[in-house]
């Protein structure tokens, strides 16, 4: 299970030809994904901060996490730097 199929996800349902999050619209899971390098790319503006606050706060609590905790601590301690 990919993490956007999740119920609650966000972005569960949506095109991912449009989507905003780049594992959804690459059809990867969250945790093949590289957060790290998409997030230092990104400009200082309010958008990069919100995806990194939404990530910090979201990605613990998510069913997925448990699956793939080892890879996606990696990617939050990046994040955290």
């Amino acid at each position: 299970m990919k993490c956007y199929e999740i119920k609650n996800c966000i972005f569960n349902g949506t095109n991912h030809f449009e989507s905003k999050c780049p594992p959804h619209k690459l059809q990867l899971g969250c945790w093949e994904y590289d957060w790290v390098s998409f997030y230092k790319a990104m400009p200082d503006k309010k958008e990069k901060l919100e995806w990194r606050q939404t990530m910090l706060e979201n990605c613990p609590n998510c069913v997925i996490y448990s699956k793939h905790k080892e890879e996606i601590d990696i990617i939050l301690n990046g994040l955290q730097n």
